[in-house]
């Protein structure tokens, strides 16, 4: 095994281990851990599965939680821990002005019109009670941040990220009896003759297959860009990316629902983002430097996006790019330490010119010398006439050594997936709930994107939101 290998084994294991932070995201099972017979049943337990598993339980159901990992969290445990909002205290109290039609138009337009906008309404109605709601269950929010495109500050920061969400989530459900059942993954979804659904069939940490029984199943598990074949079918523009999300999101409760009949909204897009060629981690000290707003170009030595965008959208235009390749480009003047190690981990080139510099790195010398010197002249003139970047505090390319890092597309998740209403009931292709089948999280955010990710905080708010949403009817429709 390599040293890069190393290291990535190192931090997935640190991350499994939750001990980012201080987290303590694991679990045992709760006593009554070897009962099959329950009300509802969440699979996954990230997020959204955690507060469907909270809100069934408040609703008094008899829950349980089956998560495939050692530990709870999911790909949130992985996340920067932002859940975007409107109309919280935390916002009344800073404040800010802000609006739901504000933050509805803003989702609508992100999408081109290509999203349900009553699933916009809904979500948005809700999410200053949903931020409300995680702070009541102890999550512990910084001052509310702008993300995305927007300068609404609609972002709220949660103390030690994901994880803190998580934390939360946890005890809350611990409180409420939830059973935890871990390092166990559902092969199937269990229905009778009438097609309603019964239960699951899993197989349990020793190997075992077991059968749970419930009157209500909430699928939670998460996205699938950890399987080729999905990606391949439901992404493709994807292929070959990076990702950056937790080992579980394997697609299973995708699967499992398509096996039913359940309906797909697939529009081919990810939450797509940049990383440095290589890098094993979303947020190592090499991939920081990518926050910085430096040029950027592509392998024909062209300039191709405002550096200083989000990162959604410079990820749609980097894969646009010959190879989706592109290279941020530094001399000695704004160089960076990191740019050391990226060097000898081969991700990135140094040279005296900057035709050694393109020889090295692949990309067009003449390109490259036409766009520097073109970019160095917008630089001392104060105006970006390419793309209307802000220059102020940016310095012309021009001292005697030049660095090229090389940057690639990543994923944090996909964007297709499940069917489902206002109540969060899965549906088939001709629009009928499937029986007793309820779904949340990225498995189901199908109806709020079109291709690109609006702002980051925007999937966490709409999970936890239909997540609570989902466990409630859940435990509605086990009642009947």
């Amino acid at each position: 095994m390599n040293s890069r290998k190393i290291l990535a084994f190192m931090l997935a294991l640190i991350m499994i281990l939750g001990l980012v932070s201080g987290c303590n995201v694991q679990s045992n099972e709760a006593s009554n851990g070897n009962e099959t017979k329950f009300d509802v049943i969440v699979v996954g337990g990230g997020a959204a599965g955690l507060s469907a598993a909270i809100e069934a339980a408040e609703a008094g159901a008899k829950v349980a939680v089956i998560e495939k990992m050692p530990v709870l969290g999911g790909s949130t445990l992985l996340s920067e821990g932002i859940v975007y909002a409107t109309g919280s205290k935390i916002q009344t109290e800073y404040p800010v002005n802000d609006s739901t039609e504000a933050l509805v138009n803003f989702w609508i337009d992100k999408a081109e019109g290509q999203n349900d906008v009553p699933s916009l309404q809904l979500v948005a109605d809700e999410s200053g009670a949903t931020i409300d709601w995680l702070v009541d269950l102890g999550v512990v929010f910084g001052d509310p941040i702008a993300t995305g495109t927007s300068p609404v500050l609609r972002g709220h920061v949660a103390e030690n990220k994901g994880a803190g969400i998580i934390d939360a989530l946890k005890e809350r459900a611990e409180e409420n009896m939830v059973t935890l059942i871990l390092e166990t993954r559902v092969l199937d979804l269990i229905t009778n003759d009438k097609a309603e659904i019964t239960g699951v069939k899993a197989l349990n940490r020793e190997g075992q297959e077991v059968s749970y029984e419930a009157k209500a199943v909430v699928l939670a598990t998460g996205g699938f860009d950890k399987n080729e074949l999905l990606v391949a079918s439901y992404a493709p523009n994807a292929k070959g990316h990076t990702s950056f999300t937790s080992e579980s999101s394997t697609g299973d409760g995708l699967t499992m629902a398509l096996a039913l009949g359940a309906d797909v909204i697939n529009k081919g897009g990810v939450f797509g983002t940049k990383t440095v060629l290589g890098e094993p981690a979303y947020k190592t000290e090499i991939n920081k430097l990518l926050e910085l707003p430096y040029l950027a170009v592509n392998s024909k030595g062209e300039r191709f996006v405002d550096e200083s965008d989000d990162f959604a959208v410079y990820y749609q235009e980097l894969v646009k790019q010959e190879g989706s390749v592109s290279y941020m480009i530094f001399d000695q003047t704004n160089f960076d330490a990191s740019l050391d190690a990226a060097i000898k981990n081969g991700s990135a080139f140094m040279a005296d010119t900057l035709d050694e510099l393109a020889a090295k790195a692949g990309i067009d010398p003449a390109g490259l010398n036409k766009t520097v010197t073109y970019y160095n002249d917008m630089i001392k003139y104060g105006k970006d006439e390419q793309f209307g970047k802000n220059l102020k505090a940016l310095t012309p390319l021009e001292s005697s050594k030049y660095y090229a890092l090389k940057v690639v597309p990543a994923i944090l998740g996909t964007m297709s997936g499940l069917k489902t209403d206002l109540e969060a009931k899965v549906l088939n292709a001709e629009g009928l709930a499937i029986s007793g089948l309820y779904a949340a999280g990225e498995l189901a955010t199908g109806n709020f994107y079109n291709t690109i990710y609006p702002a980051m905080g925007t999937s966490l708010q709409v999970s936890i939101t239909f997540g609570r949403i989902a466990g409630t009817n859940a435990a509605k429709y086990a009642d009947q």
